[in-house]
């Protein structure tokens, strides 16, 4: 078993860690985020310890680290335009970006892809540190494969000590979740692998460009042996504490009153229980390990409110600590409805917005917003989207038939999108397919019409028992 070095942010003990990474070693660094493992990026012997001492699956790529914006060409092969914006405006700050490698940057590194996901840390010891390494520094989170992830350089030791080399004792981490990864591949189309504190929208201000997230966010990690994932946290399970975690999502009354329900419960049968309240993203890993080391027998957490990108990027490592196991709770709460067309669908749009708010529904219109022609898939995905992300519970897409784009909604993972034609067609929606989108075409139906299909189809109750299995095979597909 290797001795573990705690080494300070001392100028002298930074030298001696950048010594020990040059020589292969696996070194564990503070950043703004979560602590790193940090090694050679440019060494296979070196990655291959890093996944070693993890026990990390070989085929899961790690984020490589530079101290300066210009070392991104030592790594990329390609770095167009709209990285260099986002350096200047995020670096040093959480967002890693995925461009083309360069060829020298070994496949252990990158876990088998072409491309490389490289940040600059928000830590001035850790800039110094890989500045003194003299080359880039890969670093996935400083745990056991598949634990929370360490935001204090004690969580390293509990976790690694013996298996690594030496740990730079910083401060606890301020983010306290991973940085968003975006993928740059094709920059006119910027994709979100992994929401981090780094959102969408702050992303689309600096390229002007719409952002999107991958679909593999919406699905519980796949472990298919040919599933490739393109970033951490997309195949196999994450941030998992020694306990099981039940996520309650809902109005906060809601929640309260059925984990209060859920904790006599489990009191009564002998448990001891946990409990997380809307957690902050710097808390959460915190949390699930003081879980841990009370030797919680379950956890009973409470998802944040949906509705911002933060929330959703703490909500996407609550769901996969708690493996998915997630109950929805209430049903007082205002519904919130997501609409979106296209030019053929325009006309139907407004009707239906000013209809269902003044039914009481909280009505998000993401566009468009006059008779330009526009793309219809760009809306009924961003619809979809906006629905599986849990930022609405329910979304109406408008085109000229309906057919391109519901087509284009239920390319997304989660999303069961029917056509509304007919009376019999809304209400089969809801009650036998338990549809949580539809599309209603403006050069079939009037605005009445439209109205009045959409009230029944959120009218109609769903018929559980005999079509739960019908849809659990449509949300696996």
């Amino acid at each position: 078993m290797l001795e573990t070095l705690l080494l300070s942010t001392e100028d002298a003990d930074l030298q001696k860690a950048a010594e020990i990474l040059k020589g292969g070693g696996l070194v564990a660094f503070p950043t703004e985020t979560v602590y790193g493992l940090g090694a050679d990026a440019f060494d296979p012997e070196a990655a291959k310890k890093a996944y070693a001492a993890k026990g990390r699956p070989s085929d899961n790529p790690l984020i490589v680290h530079i101290a300066k914006t210009e070392d991104l060409y030592r790594v990329a092969a390609e770095v167009p335009g709209e990285a260099l914006r986002l350096a200047e405006a995020f670096w040093p700050g959480p967002l890693t970006m995925v461009l083309p490698k360069r060829p020298e940057l070994p496949k252990e590194t990158t876990g088998g892809l072409s491309t490389v996901a490289v940040r600059m840390p928000k830590s001035a010891a850790t800039l110094k540190f890989i500045e003194l390494c003299g080359t880039a520094v890969s670093g996935p989170s400083a745990n056991v494969s598949g634990r929370p992830s360490p935001t204090s350089w004690l969580h390293v030791k509990n976790d690694l000590d013996g298996r690594i080399d030496a740990i730079i004792c910083g401060d606890t981490c301020d983010g306290g979740i991973e940085s968003t990864v975006l993928d740059l591949t094709d920059p006119a189309h910027p994709a979100i692998l992994r929401p981090g504190l780094v959102t969408p929208e702050m992303i689309s201000a600096v390229t002007g460009c719409e952002v999107s997230y991958d679909p593999a966010l919406f699905k519980k990690p796949s472990e298919d042996p040919a599933f490739r994932p393109k970033a951490p946290g997309q195949k196999y399970r994450h941030y998992a504490p020694k306990a099981p975690m039940v996520l309650f999502e809902g109005d906060t009354e809601d929640i309260q009153a059925a984990i209060k329900e859920r904790l006599r419960a489990e009191l009564e049968a002998g448990k001891k229980v946990f409990v997380i309240d809307r957690p902050q993203p710097r808390t959460f890993f915190a949390r699930l390990r003081e879980a841990d080391a009370q030797g919680a027998d379950i956890i009973l957490a409470a998802a944040p409110e949906s509705g911002s990108s933060l929330g959703f990027s703490l909500e996407n490592r609550m769901l996969k600590a708690a493996g998915y196991n997630i109950i929805r709770v209430g049903g007082g709460q205002k519904m919130k409805i997501a609409i979106a067309c296209d030019h053929g669908g325009f006309n139907l749009k407004q009707p239906l917005v000013e209809h269902l708010q003044e039914k009481g529904y909280e009505v998000t219109d993401l566009g468009i917003y006059g008779e330009e022609r526009v793309d219809y898939p760009e809306y009924g995905k961003k619809c979809a989207e906006y629905v599986v992300s849990g930022q609405a519970d329910l979304g109406i897409v408008l085109c000229g038939t309906g057919i391109g784009i519901g087509i284009a909604a239920n390319k997304v993972h989660g999303i069961r999108c029917a056509e509304l034609v007919t009376p019999f067609m809304a209400e089969m929606a809801k009650k036998h397919n338990h549809a949580n989108m539809v599309s209603l075409g403006g050069r079939i139906l009037e605005p009445q019409q439209a109205i009045e299909l959409v009230d029944i189809w959120l009218d109609t109750e769903e018929e559980h028992g005999r079509h739960d299995r019908r849809v659990a095979l449509l949300d696996e597909m």
